[in-house]
């Protein structure tokens, strides 16, 4: 990283700076400090940083070679000006020249590139239409896994048509099972019995529960993340497995691969859950993810099991001034468009939720449309709300599965788009 040496004389004192060019706005920006007085490294000068004229952090003192670091974080994006002050015991307070930084967003440091042009209104929000035929997926037979509720599906198209993962529930706990189809209306089951469960051992990540299943195509390989409930009413985390076909997987052995952390758990709570993965086009490994405080977070991966979390989560927390979100936003489903991300999310809060719409060109600063885009409707099975639908692109139209419940159980239905091609080309 090429630094910056810059300085300037003020009777016998020189203060110089050196100060690297970038830095990714999530790490911590170290200036160092070289104080000399009469030609001779001065220890035991005060020094002090600015940048934009506010204070870098605390405080230093030159040591012995006449150098000092002073650290601080918390810069937006963009251009910077630095500045050093020192004071020795002889001389006042003596300023180096200004020098520059530029910040780059969160990613930069692991060679993450994002658009840095925010959305400055939401350019398209598209208009669904139900399918006639919903649900296209039913709860199973009356005592089985999945007798009550089929919910929160993830879909991905394959050479044989669709394959969907899925949350199932005899009334109790949740189980995960999959399904596949020709033409993503048409479901058959896999199996009898669910593709996952809870461990039922004590101390385990995923004890009494798994739930919100997403399937991530990666080359020859696919990648299924799912919740798993630690705890009777909480303690959520997220794992991960693997396998050469979208429904034989198996658990990676660094399960859960994603924890929720003391440090988030302000705005987070005890849970990370719902995750959403993009595997961008640079490659990296994208999460966006629910927690037990019904806000959403990000983070990055380059691999899929090792993450680093956003600096200022959560990305998307509830409009105040929203008439339908109640306070609540979660499960966010994301998929990738021509200059950025497209989001459905739930909010409206339990037994009320609806389906909303926003957009991003970093995926982390969104733009969202006032009023949800899948609202609940008379029909029996899903009158009372609607909730994670994820998104993929069909030919000429943007499908959308989603969660109906009617408030004893759930459904999963499909509704469909015009496409924007300015959007998704």
């Amino acid at each position: 990283m090429l630094a910056l040496l810059l300085a300037c004389p003020s009777g016998d004192v020189r203060v110089t700076l050196s100060v690297p060019e970038v830095v990714d706005e999530c790490e911590e920006l170290c200036v160092a400090v070289t104080v000399v007085e009469g030609g001779a490294p001065a220890g035991g000068a005060q020094v002090a940083v600015t940048v934009d004229g506010a204070s870098l952090g605390a405080t230093g003192v030159t040591d012995a070679d006449g150098i000092a670091e002073v650290c601080g974080g918390g810069l937006a994006v963009g251009a910077h000006t630095v500045l050093a002050g020192a004071q020795t015991e002889n001389e006042g307070p003596t300023d180096s020249l200004p020098a520059a930084v530029t910040v780059h967003p969160f990613g930069y440091a692991d060679g993450l590139l994002r658009d840095e042009t925010a959305l400055e209104s939401l350019p398209w929000t598209p208009s669904f239409t139900r399918f006639d035929g919903n649900p296209v997926l039913s709860p199973g037979e009356a005592g089985g896994w999945d007798g009550v509720a089929v919910a929160l599906p993830s879909v991905v198209a394959t050479d044989d048509g669709f394959t969907m993962w899925y949350a199932g529930s005899d009334g109790g706990d949740y189980v995960i099972g999959a399904a596949t189809s020709p033409d993503g209306v048409e479901w058959t089951r896999i199996g009898d019995k669910p593709l996952l469960t809870g461990s039922g051992v004590e101390g385990d990540w995923k004890r009494y529960s798994v739930n919100s299943p997403m399937i991530v195509p990666n080359g020859d390989e696919w990648a299924l993340f799912y919740d798993g409930r630690a705890e009777e009413s909480g303690n959520i985390n997220i794992g991960l497995a693997v396998g050469a076909a979208p429904t034989e997987v198996a658990d990676v052995s660094e399960s859960p691969v994603f924890r929720w952390t003391e440090g988030e758990s302000s705005w987070g709570g005890q849970a990370v859950a719902h995750p959403s993965v993009v595997i961008n086009d640079q490659g990296f490994w994208e999460l966006w993810y629910s927690t037990g405080l019904q806000k959403i977070g990000y983070a990055y991966s380059t691999d899929g099991r090792a993450w680093s979390r956003y600096c200022h989560n959560p990305v998307f927390i509830p409009d105040t001034g929203s008439t339908w979100e109640n306070g609540t936003v979660k499960a966010a489903e994301v998929i990738q468009t021509a200059d950025g991300y497209a989001m459905t999310y739930s909010g409206g809060g339990m037994g009320t939720f609806q389906v909303g719409w926003a957009m991003s060109r970093d995926g982390l600063h969104w733009q969202r449309a006032p009023e949800p885009i899948l609202a609940p409707q008379g029909n029996d099975w899903e009158h009372r709300a609607t909730l994670s639908a994820p998104l993929a692109v069909v030919g000429e139209e943007l499908w959308m599965w989603y969660t109906g419940t009617d408030g004893v159980g759930s459904s999963i239905g499909l509704a469909k788009a015009p496409i924007d091609r300015t959007v998704f080309p």
